[in-house]
């Protein structure tokens, strides 16, 4: 756009090389916040290909006509009768394609069963995170699930927080302005609710939100934060974590993400608990493997492949995919026959009785047929 906009005022941009050299920015520029980003969260590469997979037949319908255009113009120059079969066969080849890769939003059968919903550390759009409110705003809202982060305090209280520090859900900064940045389980108890964590929420204790995920008859999955060794209370974390969620009578509705060494405690102390597996979507383990340790679960970023989400499944794994706001990568997930998803974006998603675009395979030939059809009638127009 800039060099365009450079070319149509070419007089007054200046000199040609200032010209070459502000397309040359602009281009840097552009293409490196991109490489950037992707090299600092991968999983970004991942679901802008599951965009275009999801969308992809508006982009090859555009490439078939774009295809369809530049073959008739190569026909008013092909002179022998074999060049023309080639450019005609050529685009019939890539028509073909698309009809045995089919774009992400062609189900080959029924539609799958809408994907349950675990809310993201509460309601998080509409009420402060890892609060009561936003627990409850969830549970009226009619989720399957609550998910949480637990942190422990420094006198042995397991409260609710993600961060590793306060500074971003409190107003630490006007109550302990020296220790702002301090570890969040550097703090007591007593500390912690003196604090503000929005809209006159306090920081909830985990005993606090089992009160209302058994209330409400909620599966629960949650992060640990394990402090360091310099904490009194490093050793018990696990172990009282488990007692805590042993106590509320609730143990049977929780998926509990242990790690490989963390999994003969959870079996000790809640053995009716779901055994979850996190695991990486781009290095992900083979099913047998999990399901050889007791897994029953498997807990994965959202830009796990349709292919291991099927392969997971046939092993008798649960599959919940993290962390899914928007209505296409939903759709996206539901057409895939995911089990669940985490989401900040309960509202919305509840909202959806459909996903957002959905083809049976019948009805796509029906329309991808049609679109072969017109840019057949447009390469047609150049041999006559």
């Amino acid at each position: 756009m800039v060099r365009l906009a450079l070319r149509r005022n070419s007089r007054k941009a200046g000199p040609p090389w200032l010209y070459h050299a502000t397309g040359w920015v602009y281009l840097i520029f552009f293409y490196g916040s991109f490489t950037i980003l992707f090299i600092k969260n991968p999983v970004q590469a991942a679901r802008l290909g599951q965009l275009f997979q999801y969308f992809r037949i508006f982009f090859d319908a555009a490439a078939l006509f774009l295809l369809a255009r530049a073959v008739r113009c190569l026909l008013s120059k092909a002179s022998k009768t074999w060049q023309k079969g080639m450019l005609i066969g050529g685009l019939l080849l890539f028509w073909l394609v698309p009809v045995f890769w089919t774009p992400g939003a062609v189900t080959p059968g029924a539609l799958p069963e809408k994907p349950l919903l675990i809310a993201h550390r509460g309601a998080s759009m509409l009420a402060p995170e890892n609060t009561l409110a936003s627990m409850q705003t969830a549970a009226d809202l009619g989720v399957y699930g609550l998910e949480t982060d637990i942190t422990m305090s420094y006198d042995g209280t397991l409260f609710l927080m993600h961060d590793p520090t306060l500074a971003r859900t409190t107003n630490i900064e006007q109550v302990f302005p020296d220790r702002a940045n301090n570890p969040a389980d550097r703090f007591t108890w007593r500390e912690l609710q003196q604090l503000d964590a929005g809209q006159g929420e306090s920081i909830p204790a985990l005993t606090e939100m089992l009160d209302v995920f058994s209330e409400n008859q909620l599966h629960l999955i949650y992060d640990l934060r394990i402090p360091p060794a310099a904490h009194p209370y490093a050793e018990q974390t696990l172990d009282l974590c488990l007692a805590e969620i042993k106590s509320s009578g609730a143990a049977s509705m929780t998926w509990v993400l242990a790690s490989h060494e963390e999994i003969p405690a959870v079996r000790a102390t809640l053995p009716e608990a779901v055994l979850a597996a996190g695991i990486e979507y781009d290095n992900a383990p083979p099913p047998g493997d999990l399901v050889a340790e007791g897994y029953l679960l498997v807990n994965s970023e959202s830009g796990l492949s349709n292919r291991m989400i099927h392969d997971y499944q046939v092993a008798g794994l649960w599959v919940n995919l993290w962390t899914v706001d928007e209505p296409w990568q939903y759709s996206r997930l539901w057409l895939a026959g995911a089990d669940s998803v985490t989401s900040n974006n309960i509202q919305g998603l509840i909202a959806l009785s459909r996903p957002v675009m959905a083809m049976t395979y019948s009805l796509y030939l029906v329309i991808w047929g049609l679109a072969g059809i017109l840019a057949g009638v447009l390469v047609s127009s150049r041999l006559k």
